[in-house]
């Protein structure tokens, strides 16, 4: 049953109801690109792997699987894709009476995802049940309200130049996180000293670099974990950790569990 939805993009659909629609989509990369986009529905987007810009007005976003993407219907802006790599995520669209108890202080902005909304995410994409997914995604939808009410942490007064170069330095570290990254090669790449790379991203996002990047890298994690049952380590080294008990000390910390808590045994394994 469609309830009559107009989705921006191709989906797969994953909860179906007359007043929120959850889908997986995928790019599959290619050219540098740039389009204009209309919200039709309250929009929550986030990302499982890849990056991309999204330009509202004057305020440019960068977003990547540590942010969600949030917009208001009637909303314009422009999406780019930075980079040629593939990307994939889940869209969820909200209407009626679910949409109305929704209430955002922006048009168009971007929010961090928590450790709690990032678990929210996977369990949605995972659970094979209807009904759990539908209440899955509910969860997710007041999780994401609730962190996008709260007071921001950021200096409003910013100027242009520094937030440039914040965006510059997150989407470096949303394509390359997989790498051992230094602050230096960061900044080099930025062009500018590490000092400044590090003093301009705090006072934008109000993080540090490495808080990001730490983010980035348990972020796709939880994906990467749906089929990692024995190869735990061969999952951390890939994704820039210098060590199995690195990764381990991070993604506890960070989602209260251990990575072997979510990973799942392939086919071979459980058979």
């Amino acid at each position: 049953m469609t309830h009559d939805w107009e989705p921006p993009c191709s989906l797969r659909p994953l909860v179906t109801t007359p007043e929120l629609l959850v889908g997986e989509w995928t790019c599959e990369g290619g050219p540098r690109a740039r389009w204009r986009e209309q919200a039709r529905y309250h929009e929550l987007d986030l990302l499982q792997t890849g990056t991309h810009l999204r330009t509202h007005g004057r305020e440019r976003s960068v977003v990547d699987p540590a942010t969600a993407a949030l917009n208001t219907p009637g909303n314009e802006y422009w999406m780019e894709t930075p980079s040629q790599r593939p990307q994939r995520g889940t869209l969820l669209l909200l209407r009626g009476t679910l949409a109305e108890a929704w209430t955002s202080r922006e048009d168009s902005h971007t929010c961090h995802v928590s450790a709690r909304a990032a678990r929210l995410h996977v369990q949605l994409l995972r659970d094979p049940d209807p009904f759990a997914r539908e209440e899955m995604a509910l969860a997710l939808v007041h999780q994401l309200h609730a962190e996008d009410r709260a007071p921001s942490r950021r200096p409003r007064a910013i100027s242009p130049a520094w937030r440039q170069l914040a965006e510059e330095l997150q989407h470096l570290m949303a394509t390359c996180f997989t790498e051992r990254l230094t602050v230096g090669a960061l900044a080099e790449a930025a062009n500018t000293s590490p000092f400044h790379a590090s003093r301009v991203f705090r006072a934008v996002t109000g993080e540090t670099l490495h808080t990001h990047l730490t983010r980035l890298r348990l972020r796709a994690a939880l994906f990467e974990l749906e089929h990692a049952a024995g190869r735990i380590t061969d999952v951390a080294l890939a994704l820039g950790f210098s060590s199995h008990s690195h990764f381990t000390h991070a993604f506890r910390r960070e989602f209260g569990c251990p990575p072997s808590a979510l990973a799942r045994p392939s086919a071979y394994q459980r058979a």
